[in-house]
């Protein structure tokens, strides 16, 4: 979840506190939960009673209040009604404005036809509330309560009511009704959100009476929060020892937020974003950070927090969506009889956003940040942007389309002027935040480059200006705007899984700010709109930048250069802050902070009375999987899947590769060759010409790596390169044409030599994004290498997506490298594509084709057109001797030294992961251990790792198509007291009587939103052809989960968890400052990304081929003249091998020792 913190201007993400990507129920269910019976009239407040009460009355007329009956209109049943009509057959709208229903008014109906929904307009008649209904016949019903929220400071305050709001209301006071209802339900998202200016609490599901029971859940939570000092302090802040019960032991702070945010704001991009958006709005709410600075954070109180809430969090200022396919009228009902009649309107005209106060010259500002962990050249680390504060987002969403789709003409491709005069110019990659924003109330775009030696920091800024002006005068070429227009055109089209959410998200900056929520979604109007302008002034463009760049003075350059000692500092002053506090601490204050301590972990581990939340049952989950029907055909001796979905008129064709043969010293070069082969040019168009014409023609073509596990044999591994694109019907003769460009060998195939200075300036852009990846996505780098020596699919994965490929790529473009590692790309890559594409032994395996089934005969002519002229190989599909390679590549599967690492990256907090190898899908303990990774994730790991020890995240999950079990943590604090959380996890789940028949049957509705989640008809039948997983073993597998006893938990847990704990692997990434085990004790490998000379390489342990580094592998024999990359034809073999492309073997002990050499592993 991705923090406003390290919002950056060009998109700004939010403050996600919890995300939960789910599933979907199949039919609707009875309710099983208890509902109150309140039929008193409502008493009106004139805000929440915990408002009135703290506004107008003493302490003792408080508590007085507080005891008061909560009162009802009238007892309103959580079961949807009893009759429901859903999807294309419900029950049509017949509202128009004026009308009254349920307490609202309606005050506009409208038909977006382009989306087939009516958008219906509505205000609550006593509050104010406003309220949009998006009718749809759209199954996955989504709702959504936001309230604008407009910090004055960086406390975080917001984001601390946020996570606060949702540990207990009330309605139901219990500890965490949020996370309880994770597992009570077939939700297909649930999450809450801060934004800068905003917070939101959205969910969906397909289920009726789940839809009802979160609505209950979420409107309680939302205007009826506990917000007890407890919950603020595990969720916001609270001082502690290090041992809880230790007077004498070290102060430290806590806090699920404080933590969430450190993590957050530890990467140089987060704080470039930050202060970028700081500089931009000097005097507004956007000025501060809404998630929370760390340092702030510890200012907040919690009195400041209620406060906030009462505040901000009333139906006065309450913006509620709704959308699908249930009846509007009944969920008007609940929200007026469950919330809004609880109150009356208040003012809250103060908390209007004001326009930002207009700079009348620019401003430039050089700050310092944090270094990211892998950087190509320690002399350019600087980050430059030049960003201009530009028009009021609602006042005219026409003027946001024209520049959204500026933008895109400004920086989006290789033809874009700003790539050429930045990009290329330069050599390094965009900086954080470039694009264009709309999430505020006032747009802003920004552009820069990140990586660049400080003294071209002017250099940088003046060829953005100098750009602007050309622009100017010249404008863009119209086969540009086609192609931008034809990406707007197939996007609208595309059939999304979470339409109503996107929606949600998409209308805020217009709804908050009094503008139309609808018109983002008036999608067709604006392309029409923006045709007919262009057509009538041909220097619209011109104007435009004229206007918004060139004219306009508010604007503000930042450069950011990056010290080592930023992080240190951060943290060298909370320790001077907490030894202050702990020196100023007597006897009576200690005793004081172990009771809150105390106090707080027995209310973490108190039962609670979660019966009062409403829930669904295992028996509401639909037996049988939902099965998809493939048409299976050969066209030119290719196997060919058929899908007839409904597509909107795309059609998708996924095409899928054997790896299986490839020589392994090419292996490190898969993740370069799939996302290089459309980069480069092909045939007669260089780069930019075909980045134009796949953009034209398509919705782009795709290319990644791949691979099913057997589902029955682990250490069988079928690898796989996979190309996916998707067009227009009308452009499917061009879509083809251009995969067959990418996939020809030769002169009319791609230029992998052609362009060397654009393949430097590609393999820059990936360094960078690489080295900054490390920090921020360092659960994933932690996952992968905990799972890198368990199967072959772990394997492949660490080799092309871990660790190894971030230290290859540094290899190729960072100081010192060689260059001719670097020539040595383009022979590989070839070599790569020699090996599939060979018309006269492709690797092409199969093809799959989804859309509308009435083009299938085009689609198949075209296709046996393209594939007549290849042979397939006849070894194809090798997955035995791969997998023997990889096995003996990654040495042994149980324990033993290497098993455990530490891998030291700057950041504040740190990622933990702890993986064992289990068994393949159709194993019978593949059920029972899925479900084991339910039950530790929601009984145990959320309360230890989160609650207690203040990590932002935690959990435990098995992949049955991997067979892999691992448990992991998130920004966390703690390192290796998270690694024992692990063992005690393992060991609780083996107990008798820990575990419930609800626990069960909670872990078991998890388990189905997983394996239920949405899919895209274009998506439907991907399984299958990608991982051979047909309906029939899936309904086995889901039959299995459906019986699994707590007896069944118990015992995969004893056996892969608790008595095969030697074959774990652990791999922690985090703060080298938290490391508490010395290099080469315990089984532990410490490990730092910057060597004793302070060269900032990486210098993390190099994977192993056959027992070879990849520097000693031999290349095929190439016919080409340069002798200083390859030895001619004849030569010994033991010259006859590709030079060294990065230092592979190098690595340091963290603590103590020599840096050393070391072999790979045999």
């Amino acid at each position: 979840m991705i923090s406003t913190a390290s919002a950056t201007l060009g998109r700004v993400p939010l403050t996600s506190t919890r995300a939960l990507w789910s599933s979907i129920s199949r039919r609707g269910v009875t309710n099983h939960s208890s509902t109150r019976t309140l039929s008193q009239r409502p008493t009106r407040f004139a805000c929440s009673r915990t408002e009135l009460a703290r506004l107008s009355h003493s302490k003792a007329q408080m508590g007085a209040m507080s005891r008061a009956p909560v009162a009802c209109r009238a007892t309103i049943s959580l079961a949807p009604p009893p009759s429901l009509i859903r999807g294309k057959e419900r029950e049509a709208l017949s509202l128009k404005e004026g009308d009254k229903i349920h307490g609202f008014t309606v005050t506009k109906v409208e038909q977006i036809d382009e989306y087939h929904i009516t958008a219906v307009s509505l205000v609550h008649d006593v509050t104010g509330a406003r309220y949009l209904h998006a009718d749809s016949e759209d199954q996955n019903n989504c709702f959504n309560v936001t309230f604008r929220t407009t910090p004055t400071d960086s406390t975080g305050v917001a984001h601390v009511l946020e996570h606060t709001a949702l540990c207990g209301s009330e309605k139901y006071p219990i500890r965490d009704p949020f996370f309880n209802m994770l597992k009570r339900s077939l939700n297909t998202f649930m999450n809450a959100m801060t934004a800068p200016d905003f917070t939101m609490y959205p969910f969906s599901t397909r289920n009726a009476q789940d839809y009802y029971n979160l609505l209950s859940v979420y409107l309680d939570a939302s205007f009826f929060p506990k917000l007890t000092a407890s919950d603020f302090k595990q969720e916001g802040h609270r001082l502690e020892f290090e041992d809880p019960e230790d007077k004498s032991s070290k102060l430290t702070y806590k806090g699920v937020v404080f933590n969430e945010m450190k993590g957050a704001m530890s990467s140089m991009d987060s704080q470039f974003g930050r202060e970028l958006s700081s500089q931009l709005y000097p005097t507004s709410t956007y000025h501060h950070n809404s998630g929370g600075d760390p340092k702030n954070i510890l200012e907040l109180t919690h009195s400041q927090l209620v406060e906030f809430h009462a505040t901000h969090y009333h139906p006065s200022n309450a913006f509620i969506f709704s959308y699908g396919d249930l009846p509007l009228g009944d969920t008007l009902e609940r929200v007026s009889t469950w919330a809004l009649d609880r109150f009356e309107a208040i003012d809250v005209r103060h908390l209007d956003v004001k326009d930002e106060q207009r700079l009348t010259e620019p401003r430039k500002v050089s700050v310092t940040g944090s270094p990211d962990a892998v950087v190509a050249d320690p002399s350019k680390q600087t980050a430059v942007s030049v960003a201009w504060l530009l028009n009021n987002v609602p006042s005219d969403p026409f003027e946001v389309f024209r520049l959204r789709v500026a933008s895109d003409l400004l920086v989006s491709g290789p033809s874009a002027p700003l790539y050429q005069a930045l990009v290329e110019e330069f050599g390094a990659p965009y900086a954080a935040g470039t694009g264009y924003g709309a999430q505020r109330r006032e747009a802003s775009f920004a552009v820069g480059l990140k990586g660049i030696a400080s003294e071209d920091s002017d250099k940088v800024e003046a060829a953005i200006l100098a750009t602007m002006e050309r622009l100017a005068q010249e404008g863009f070429e119209d086969d540009r705007v086609d192609a931008v227009v034809h990406q707007i055109e197939l996007s609208s089209r595309r059939v999304s899984t979470n339409f109503g959410l996107g929606m949600a998200f998409s209308i805020m900056p217009y709804w908050l700010h009094g503008g139309d929520p609808v018109s983002p979604v008036r999608v067709g109007a604006q392309v029409e709109r923006l045709r007919a302008e262009m057509a009538a002034d041909p220097k619209m463009w011109q104007s435009l930048i004229q206007k918004h760049f060139v004219s306009n003075p508010h604007r503000v350059t930042v450069a950011m250069t990056p010290s080592k000692e930023y992080n240190k500092g951060l943290e060298a002053a909370e320790a001077a802050t907490l030894e202050k506090l702990e020196g100023a601490l007597d006897d009576e204050r200690r005793k004081q902070i172990v009771e809150e301590a105390l106090a707080l972990k027995l209310a973490q581990e108190a039962p609670q009375a979660v019966e009062s939340l409403p829930t669904l049952s295992v028996s509401d989950v639909p037996p049988e999987v939902e099965r998809t029907v493939s048409r299976f055909t050969e066209v030119a001796g290719t196997k060919v899947q058929w899908n007839d979905q409904r597509t909107n008129g795309i059609t998708h064709v996924n095409l899928l590769y054997d790896l299986s043969e490839l020589p392994w010293h090419l292996v490190p070069y898969l993740p370069l060759f799939s996302s290089l082969l459309s980069e480069l040019g092909a045939g007669d168009r260089d780069y930019r010409q075909l980045a134009q014409a796949i953009k034209g023609s398509t919705g782009g073509i795709g290319v990644g790596l791949s691979g099913a596990t057997s589902v029955n044999d682990l250490d069988r591994f079928e690898p796989t390169l996979l190309i996916s694109a998707n067009c227009l019907d009308r452009n499917l003769e061009n879509m083809l044409a251009l995969i067959a460009d990418l996939t020809t060998l030769g002169p009319k195939g791609v230029r992998w030599d052609k362009e060397p200075k654009h393949l430097r300036t590609l393999l820059n852009r990936r360094n960078a994004a690489l080295g900054a990846s490390v920090a921020s996505q360092g659960l994933s780098y932690a996952r992968v290498h905990a799972g890198s020596t368990l199967t072959p699919e772990g394997a492949l994965d660490n080799l092309t997506g871990g660790l190894p490929h971030v230290n290859l790529v540094q290899g190729l473009v960072g100081a010192g490298a060689d260059p001719a590692a670097l020539a040595a790309v383009p022979i590989a890559l070839e070599a790569i594509a020699t090996h599939l594409f060979s018309p006269d032994s492709s690797k092409l395996m199969r093809c799959r084709v989804a859309g509308e089934g009435e083009r299938f005969p085009e689609v198949e002519a075209l296709l046996g057109a393209w594939l007549a002229p290849q042979t397939p190989s006849l070894d194809q599909g090798n997955v035995g001797k791969f997998s023997k390679a990889v096995a003996e590549a990654t040495g042994p599967k149980a324990g033993g030294a290497g098993n455990n690492t530490f891998f030291a990256v700057p950041s504040q907090t740190n990622y933990v992961a702890r993986s064992v190898r289990t068994v393949p899908y159709t194993h019978v303990d593949a059920a029972p251990l899925f479900i084991l990774g339910q039950v530790l994730s929601t009984c145990f790991l959320h309360r230890e790792i989160r609650e207690k020890g203040g990590a932002y995240g935690g959990g435990a999950a098995a992949s049955p198509l991997s067979g892999t079990f691992t448990m992991n943590s998130y920004r966390d604090p703690r390192t290796l007291e998270t690694v024992d959380t692990f063992m005690a996890a393992a060991e609780w789940a083996t107990k008798d009587g820990v575990m419930s028949q609800q626990d069960l049957e909670e872990a078991k509705l998890r388990a189905f939103k997983s394996m239920d989640s949405p899919v895209a008809p274009s998506g439907r039948g991907s399984t299958l052809f990608l991982n051979g997983l047909d309906d029939d073993i899936r309904q086995t597998f889901r039959t299995q989960v459906l019986a699994v006893e707590i007896a069944d938990v118990a015992r995969v847990a004893q056996h892969y968890l608790v008595a095969n704990a030697a074959a774990c692997h652990t791999a922690i990434v985090g703060n080298e400052e938290k490391v508490k085990v010395k290099h080469g004790a315990g089984g532990w490998e410490v490990l730092a990304l910057v060597d004793d000379d302070g060269d900032n390489r990486p210098v993390w342990p190099t994977w192993a081929v056959g027992g070879q580094n990849i520097q000693e592998c031999e290349m095929p024999k190439q016919t080409t003249e340069d002798a200083r990359l390859l030895r001619p034809s004849g030569a010994d073999d033991d010259e006859n091998k590709m030079v060294c492309l990065a230092n592979l073997g190098r690595r340091r002990p963290l603590r103590g020792g020599k840096r050393r050499n070391v072999q790979p592993r045999k």
